[in-house]
């Protein structure tokens, strides 16, 4: 019998095309052996390990932009153009998601986190609820737009920086095939512009491992991708990904971050035979 995982990039808003999938895996009990997840694709996999059909949607589609965890009106009461607060403190009480249910899961997950010391991903898991709190936090926190998270005396950000799409740790997780869930449109591929690098220079100069990777991001996000799309050549693999021009990074339109979401649930929806045949 196979041993099949879910892999899920992250992308900020971008994540809501995953959500749909996720919400479509859940309404057809898809099941997987092992979930990784960056980012957005943490809180997506944390919906998913939980069974929480709809959280994320709710958590990134917001009718009232003060109830946003992101954006200039939420600033008023944060001060802060991200924050992280409201995901995992604040919408888990207004969404009802519950974070003991999530480490009491017998799926087998992992979160990926980048550290700024050494610049290299990390993998983490825990069965404590407060610790899932920080490692989410830690694997969603955008570098030049969020603090540090620290965990065990370590600082971490974005494990996308260093892992955007962790295939490889899935198949080193003794997984024989993988379901990826990109939130780019093929041939797309995520770059930081010339003003982006200088700040990240002014911002991460004394962490060079940790600013070499961000450098170096756009390269392995490519690389990841050719991985990713040799494997489903080979029958290993199978990317689910936009077909559509994917929303923002900070999308804020909600008939977007909406068409989006259904976008990725129809999308899941022409794999679901195929998973399901590997089993």
């Amino acid at each position: 019998m196979n041993k099949i995982g879910l892999v899920l990039e992250g992308g900020g808003l971008r994540g809501v095309f995953t959500s749909g999938v996720i919400d479509c895996f859940l309404d057809h009990d898809i099941r997987f052996d092992y979930v990784v997840g960056v980012s957005a694709g943490c809180c997506n996999m944390y919906q998913y390990v939980a069974g929480k059909r709809g959280y994320f949607r709710s958590c990134m589609i917001q009718k009232n932009p003060f109830n946003s965890f992101y954006g200039v009106p939420q600033m008023v009461t944060s001060h802060k153009f991200v924050d992280l607060d409201k995901v995992f403190e604040e919408y888990t009480v207004q969404y009802g998601f519950s974070f003991d249910d999530f480490v009491s899961s017998r799926i087998n997950w992992e979160a990926v986190v980048s550290n700024i010391e050494t610049g290299k991903a990390e993998y983490m898991k825990t069965d404590d609820p407060q610790m899932a709190k920080l490692i989410g936090r830690a694997s969603c926190s955008m570098p030049g737009l969020t603090s540090p998270v620290e965990i065990d005396n370590q600082f971490y950000l974005d494990g996308g920086i260093c892992d955007s799409i962790p295939a490889e740790r899935a198949l080193n997780n003794d997984c024989d095939k993988l379901v990826v869930v990109l939130t780019r449109k093929k041939g797309n591929f995520s770059t930081f512009n010339e003003a982006a690098k200088i700040l990240f220079r002014r911002i991460y100069g004394d962490h060079p491992q940790f600013l070499k990777a961000l450098m170096d991001r756009n390269d392995l996000y490519r690389d990841q991708v050719a991985l990713c799309e040799e494997l489903e050549r080979n029958g290993k693999a199978m990317i689910i990904r936009p077909t559509m021009q994917e929303v923002g990074r900070l999308e804020s339109n909600e008939d977007d971050l909406l068409l989006s979401y259904y976008h990725g649930y129809t999308k899941a929806k022409e794999y679901l035979e195929s998973i399901n045949s590997w089993k």
